[in-house]
């Protein structure tokens, strides 16, 4: 795909922003994203082939040794993040793409795991430079990106009003469950479009959380899945210090129902949904890891939930010096079942229940 990209500097925003437009318009074939050459297309959109080919082409640069000033533990300074995730019911295909943007401390951090046929392919960095344009959750369209990687995720809409993502990387990577920064030796791909539904309800200031509709690939070690279905996204924007105090946070989805729920010694938040009635979340709570892990909420409207999680995989991310837990699991609640990740942060000093 690299032989016929464009790089997205030589691009104008509104050229961009008519790009993902017409990516957010198709009506339902995505697989011009899959192909430079169209072969899976008979008829491709070069619109919509200059976003994917334009982030994809980015290409790896000396930029990433690092130089220059990068995030410091406990210091308020403005931040950004967009992730957008999906594993199918059997979790043996998934992803999971972070990008957050440090625009101050010249700095982005990229989380790219992808689960294909049951093996676990993981890069992290936190060493890529970071241009210095905010991102503003009011801007129609947004370009999440770390110059010298080819990874980007794409906003078509603001991020209260969102009407698509599109997301890329091109990335090489260990095989194993991560817990070391930088280059593997598995070169892995990922292309795909978000579709939101409704905002979630529950998420504190600054923080737009959604379940949708993705249709992504994915491919690695010579495989390709194909993926369609309910998956998650969010953005946040923040100047608060980021992984600070412990947390555990739970993000699970299905076809019918889906639950959001965060626990930290300094607050509790989330949303559980069912059959399109979004509810607010009074209390979180959830036990210590185990490899099946029970949680429960008290709701806004007085119900009580419950719920098991299964750990299917799990992987660690390197932060301050510490390992960050991520574990994509299959749960039940109330009866209903999904899939997704319960990802903890120094959980040593968590109060668990």
């Amino acid at each position: 795909m690299a032989g016929d990209a464009i790089d997205l500097s030589d691009l104008p925003a509104s050229s961009q922003a008519r790009a993902i437009k017409a990516e957010s318009e198709g009506a339902g074939e995505h697989s011009w994203m899959f192909s430079s050459s169209g072969t899976n297309n008979p008829h491709p959109d070069p619109a919509r082939r200059t976003l994917a080919a334009g982030l994809l082409g980015l290409g790896l640069s000396p930029a990433l040794a690092g130089d220059g000033p990068k995030v410091v533990q406990g210091e308020r300074t403005w931040s950004e993040s967009a992730m957008v995730l999906y594993f199918d019911p059997a979790v043996k295909n998934g992803f999971s793409l972070r990008i957050s943007r440090y625009p101050e401390r010249n700095a982005t951090w990229v989380w790219c795991h992808l689960l294909l046929d049951g093996s676990l392919y993981a890069f992290t960095t936190r060493v890529a430079p970071c241009e210095s344009s905010r991102t503003d959750p009011d801007q129609p369209t947004a370009f999440y990106t770390a110059p010298g990687l080819r990874v980007g995720i794409s906003r078509l809409g603001t991020s209260s009003h969102l009407q698509a993502l599109s997301f890329q990387a091109d990335v090489r990577a260990h095989q194993n469950s991560g817990g070391q920064d930088g280059d593997g030796p598995k070169r892995v791909k990922l292309e795909g479009i978000f579709r939101p539904g409704p905002l979630k309800t529950g998420s504190p200031k600054g923080r737009f959380e959604r379940t949708g509709r993705i249709e992504a690939r994915l491919q690695a070690g010579g495989r390709i899945a194909e993926l369609s279905g309910v998956g998650k996204a969010h953005e946040q924007t923040q100047t608060e210090p980021r992984f600070t105090a412990p947390f555990t946070y739970a993000m699970l989805w299905g076809p019918s129902a889906s639950l959001v729920g965060l626990m930290s010694p300094e607050r509790q938040y989330g949303d559980f949904e069912f059959a399109g009635l979004d509810t607010k979340m009074t209390s979180f709570q959830i036990g210590p890891w185990a490899q099946f892990r029970k949680f429960e909420a008290s709701l806004a409207d007085g119900r009580q939930i419950r719920g098991e999680a299964e750990t299917v995989r799990q992987f660690k991310v390197p932060i301050f010096g510490r390992q960050w837990l991520g574990r994509i699991v299959r749960a039940k609640v109330e009866g209903q079942s999904m899939v997704g990740m319960i990802n903890d942060w120094r959980p040593e000093d968590q109060a668990f229940r």
